[in-house]
Protein backbone atom coordinates (compact mmCIF):
# COMPACT_ATOMS: atom_id res chain seq x y z
CA UNK A 1 0.00 0.00 0.00
CA UNK A 2 1.50 3.33 -1.08
CA UNK A 3 0.68 6.52 0.81
CA UNK A 4 1.21 9.78 -1.05
CA UNK A 5 3.40 12.59 0.21
CA UNK A 6 0.42 14.94 0.29
CA UNK A 7 -1.53 12.57 2.54
CA UNK A 8 1.40 12.23 4.94
CA UNK A 9 1.94 16.00 5.05
CA UNK A 10 -1.76 16.68 5.62
CA UNK A 11 -1.99 14.06 8.39
CA UNK A 12 1.15 15.44 10.08
CA UNK A 13 -0.11 19.03 9.84
CA UNK A 14 -3.56 18.09 11.18
CA UNK A 15 -2.00 16.18 14.05
CA UNK A 16 0.23 19.14 14.93
CA UNK A 17 -2.64 21.61 14.69
CA UNK A 18 -4.78 19.45 16.94
CA UNK A 19 -1.93 19.45 19.46
CA UNK A 20 -1.28 23.22 19.23
CA UNK A 21 -3.37 24.07 22.33
CA UNK A 22 -1.35 21.48 24.25
CA UNK A 23 1.93 22.78 22.84
CA UNK A 24 1.15 26.44 23.58
CA UNK A 25 1.12 26.11 27.30
CA UNK A 26 2.68 28.20 30.00
CA UNK A 27 3.99 25.96 32.75
CA UNK A 28 4.62 28.66 35.32
CA UNK A 29 3.73 32.34 35.32
CA UNK A 30 4.22 34.40 38.46
CA UNK A 31 2.26 37.53 39.40
CA UNK A 32 3.31 40.92 37.92
CA UNK A 33 6.33 42.79 39.24
CA UNK A 34 8.29 39.63 40.03
CA UNK A 35 10.50 37.44 37.91
CA UNK A 36 8.52 35.79 35.13
CA UNK A 37 9.57 32.23 34.23
CA UNK A 38 7.99 30.60 31.19
CA UNK A 39 8.29 27.16 29.65
CA UNK A 40 6.46 27.00 26.32
CA UNK A 41 6.14 24.41 23.58
CA UNK A 42 5.46 25.62 20.04
CA UNK A 43 4.91 24.62 16.42
CA UNK A 44 5.60 26.51 13.21
CA UNK A 45 6.74 26.54 9.61
CA UNK A 46 10.25 27.21 8.28
CA UNK A 47 11.66 28.20 4.90
CA UNK A 48 15.39 28.13 4.06
CA UNK A 49 17.03 29.79 1.06
CA UNK A 50 17.86 27.41 -1.80
CA UNK A 51 16.60 24.44 0.26
CA UNK A 52 12.90 24.78 1.02
CA UNK A 53 10.29 25.40 -1.68
CA UNK A 54 7.57 27.91 -0.76
CA UNK A 55 4.87 25.26 -1.07
CA UNK A 56 6.76 22.66 1.04
CA UNK A 57 8.01 24.40 4.20
CA UNK A 58 9.70 22.52 7.00
CA UNK A 59 7.62 21.84 10.10
CA UNK A 60 9.12 23.13 13.35
CA UNK A 61 8.38 21.71 16.81
CA UNK A 62 10.18 23.36 19.69
CA UNK A 63 10.47 24.20 23.35
CA UNK A 64 11.51 27.56 24.82
CA UNK A 65 12.27 28.39 28.42
CA UNK A 66 12.79 32.02 29.43
CA UNK A 67 13.25 34.11 32.54
CA UNK A 68 12.26 37.78 32.58
CA UNK A 69 13.95 39.98 35.18
CA UNK A 70 11.38 42.20 36.93
CA UNK A 71 13.76 45.12 37.41
CA UNK A 72 14.59 45.76 33.74
CA UNK A 73 12.44 43.31 31.70
CA UNK A 74 15.62 41.67 30.39
CA UNK A 75 14.95 38.17 29.06
CA UNK A 76 17.30 35.21 28.84
CA UNK A 77 16.83 31.51 28.40
CA UNK A 78 17.18 28.74 25.86
CA UNK A 79 15.37 27.32 22.85
CA UNK A 80 15.38 23.81 21.42
CA UNK A 81 13.79 23.11 18.03
CA UNK A 82 13.46 20.14 15.71
CA UNK A 83 12.54 20.58 12.04
CA UNK A 84 10.99 18.05 9.69
CA UNK A 85 11.27 18.39 5.90
CA UNK A 86 7.94 17.71 4.18
CA UNK A 87 9.63 17.63 0.77
CA UNK A 88 12.39 15.16 1.76
CA UNK A 89 10.19 13.21 4.22
CA UNK A 90 12.89 13.23 6.88
CA UNK A 91 13.99 15.14 9.93
CA UNK A 92 15.92 18.18 8.79
CA UNK A 93 17.79 19.58 11.79
CA UNK A 94 17.99 19.88 15.55
CA UNK A 95 19.05 23.28 16.95
CA UNK A 96 19.73 24.49 20.50
CA UNK A 97 20.33 28.14 21.30
CA UNK A 98 20.86 30.63 24.11
CA UNK A 99 18.42 33.58 24.13
CA UNK A 100 19.04 37.11 25.36
CA UNK A 101 17.22 40.40 24.84
CA UNK A 102 13.86 42.07 25.41
CA UNK A 103 10.22 41.24 24.73
CA UNK A 104 9.98 42.33 21.09
CA UNK A 105 13.52 41.39 20.08
CA UNK A 106 15.62 38.47 21.26
CA UNK A 107 19.02 37.57 19.92
CA UNK A 108 20.00 33.91 19.84
CA UNK A 109 23.21 32.01 19.20
CA UNK A 110 23.55 28.27 19.08
CA UNK A 111 24.64 24.99 17.62
CA UNK A 112 22.77 22.25 15.86
CA UNK A 113 23.01 19.24 13.62
CA UNK A 114 21.68 18.88 10.08
CA UNK A 115 20.42 15.34 9.47
CA UNK A 116 20.11 15.81 5.71
CA UNK A 117 23.63 17.29 5.35
CA UNK A 118 25.19 15.17 8.13
CA UNK A 119 26.91 18.30 9.38
CA UNK A 120 27.17 20.44 12.50
CA UNK A 121 25.48 23.84 12.33
CA UNK A 122 26.45 27.15 13.90
CA UNK A 123 23.80 29.87 13.79
CA UNK A 124 22.57 33.21 15.05
CA UNK A 125 19.00 34.46 14.91
CA UNK A 126 16.80 37.46 15.59
CA UNK A 127 13.49 36.56 17.22
CA UNK A 128 10.34 38.63 17.44
CA UNK A 129 6.74 37.76 18.24
CA UNK A 130 5.65 34.87 15.97
CA UNK A 131 8.77 35.05 13.74
CA UNK A 132 12.48 34.27 13.64
CA UNK A 133 15.20 35.04 11.07
CA UNK A 134 18.15 32.63 11.05
CA UNK A 135 21.64 32.90 9.56
CA UNK A 136 23.72 29.74 9.76
CA UNK A 137 26.86 28.05 8.52
CA UNK A 138 27.15 24.28 8.35
CA UNK A 139 30.29 22.23 9.00
CA UNK A 140 31.07 22.27 5.28
CA UNK A 141 31.23 26.12 5.33
CA UNK A 142 27.97 26.50 3.36
CA UNK A 143 25.95 29.54 4.54
CA UNK A 144 22.16 29.58 4.75
CA UNK A 145 19.35 31.90 5.80
CA UNK A 146 15.88 31.04 6.97
CA UNK A 147 12.56 32.34 8.20
CA UNK A 148 10.36 30.68 10.86
CA UNK A 149 6.76 31.56 11.57
CA UNK A 150 5.53 30.02 14.82
CA UNK A 151 2.87 30.04 17.52
CA UNK A 152 5.17 31.92 19.94
CA UNK A 153 4.27 35.42 21.01
CA UNK A 154 6.44 37.76 22.99
CA UNK A 155 8.45 35.96 25.69
CA UNK A 156 8.01 37.38 29.16
CA UNK A 157 4.88 39.26 28.10
CA UNK A 158 3.25 40.39 31.29
CA UNK A 159 -0.44 39.75 31.63
CA UNK A 160 -1.23 42.46 34.18
CA UNK A 161 -4.79 42.49 35.44
CA UNK A 162 -6.33 45.78 36.59
CA UNK A 163 -8.60 45.36 39.59
CA UNK A 164 -11.32 47.94 40.18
Amino acid sequence: MMISTKKIAIKLLLAMLSMSPALSFSAFITPPFTHNNESIGYIGLQWFTEETPVVHPNIVVGFRQTKTDASDNKINGYDLMLTYSIEKKQFDALRASYLDGACNFLGAAGLGYSFKKSAVLGFISAIGPYARVIAEVDGNAHPGAGLDLSSLGCPGDRKIMVLD
